[in-house]
């Protein structure tokens, strides 16, 4: 078998979020396959763990954390007799311009072979553009997010001007993709985020745990607070119930307090950041995501791949790729307290319905299989140039 060699650019390899999450499953299927892998970061995280396998060698751009300051005109500024606004320009452009030699040497190493670099997200795209027109180098920049999110943000802008070069420009969604389409870009593609695991459970066993889950960093974009005055409002009617939580963030402290004001101390548990979440899957019954904007969520994946039921907002065109309502769960429209919370509690309380959008759900999860995935992504390959290999 030929080794290939794979690169994925990621903006912090060990940020524990979905992006990161896929791109370490991918890495460890390519690597039992006997291809080459690394993995270029432009910062990490502090004293943080990573979804990476220790065998999977990190180039990080930035060690000391390094974040340059936004671009300033030089002309203006020496206009304006701004002199430290030019000095912070003149000494942003010398930082960039090393890192970027500091890249180039990376994948100098590689000489001639091809090799194929992987842009989880568009930011890194500023640090790989002399790379662009190497023949030997096939960039595929992926969007990890809606249309709708991108739009909202500086990375759209990136995408339109990055991207449209690239070898390939992979959406999460056939609807996404027909979007850049008319927009021109000729070289659109769909792959969906593998589940890092795949585990079949009897519908009753997952009914009698009575526990509802979510999981995601707490981030107002995620609307655990949407989810958690929908879980209270029907509290009373689903007593054996219980809503889990896990993940961190800046939210915390605003999560916990409303939930104390509406006295749901003993029935929804923030758990934190959990190392193992297939297993806290398997202990639960089913998932709920409330976020407002999302590309093709993993929380989801996961949980559809352990046979739950799940109840999400239709917050991206990818929710509909991955339940089809009242077959697998349900939609609510997004932010909508009553209707989410009355998802919940048609869930909680018909062990039939259940049952049968368990096994549903379980069936449907198989299109996002590790090992489909990765076979869609060798023959990707294939068509950028790259030699078939079969495992």
């Amino acid at each position: 078998m030929t080794a290939k060699n794979i690169v994925f650019v990621l903006n912090e390899y060990n940020l524990l979020g979905g992006a990161q999450r896929v791109a370490a499953v991918l890495a460890d299927d390519f690597v039992q396959d006997g291809h080459n892998v690394a993995v270029v970061s432009i910062n990490e995280q502090p004293d943080q763990p990573s979804y990476f396998s220790k065998d999977i060698p990190i180039f990080v751009v930035h060690r000391n954390g390094y974040r340059p300051t936004p671009k300033k005109g030089l002309v203006s500024n020496i206009k304006a007799l701004k002199f430290r606004n030019v000095w912070q320009e003149i000494k942003r452009r010398s930082v960039l311009k090393k890192r970027r030699k500091d890249v180039q040497k990376f994948f100098d190493r590689y000489g001639e072979e091809d090799v194929f670099v992987i842009v989880i997200q568009v930011w890194g795209m500023q640090w790989i553009k002399q790379l662009l027109y190497k023949s030997n180098i096939k960039i595929i920049g992926q969007s990890h997010e809606s249309v709708a999110a991108a739009k909202g943000s500086h990375r759209y802008k990136r995408i339109l001007t990055n991207y449209r070069q690239a070898s390939k420009f992979l959406l999460l969604t056939n609807k996404d993709a027909r979007y850049f389409e008319e927009l021109g870009f000729d070289n659109t593609g769909v792959m969906y985020n593998p589940s890092p695991f795949r585990s079949k459970s009897d519908p009753l066993d997952l009914y009698k745990n009575k526990k509802i889950i979510s999981t995601g960093r707490l981030i107002e974009d995620k609307g655990f607070d949407v989810l958690i005055e929908a879980f209270a409002s029907v509290a009373e009617e689903i007593p054996d119930w219980k809503l889990y939580i896990y993940g961190e963030g800046p939210a915390k402290k605003s999560l916990k307090k409303l939930i104390d004001l509406l006295g749901m101390e003993k029935r929804i548990i923030l758990e934190g950041q959990t190392d193992n979440v297939q297993l806290a899957l398997k202990e639960s019954s089913f998932f709920v995501l409330a976020s407002k904007a999302e590309g093709l969520p993993m929380s989801l994946i996961e949980a559809q791949s352990c046979g739950l039921p799940c109840i999400s907002t239709d917050c991206a065109p990818g929710i509909r790729e991955i339940i089809t309502e009242y077959k697998n769960g349900y939609i609510a429209p997004v932010g909508d307290v009553p209707v989410l919370s009355r998802h919940i509690k048609r869930l909680a309380k018909n062990s039939d319905t259940f049952c049968s959008f368990s096994v549903n759900a379980f069936e449907s999860s198989n299109k996002f299989d590790q090992t489909v995935i990765k076979h869609q992504w060798y023959e990707l390959f294939e068509e950028l140039g790259g030699r078939r290999d079969v495992n």
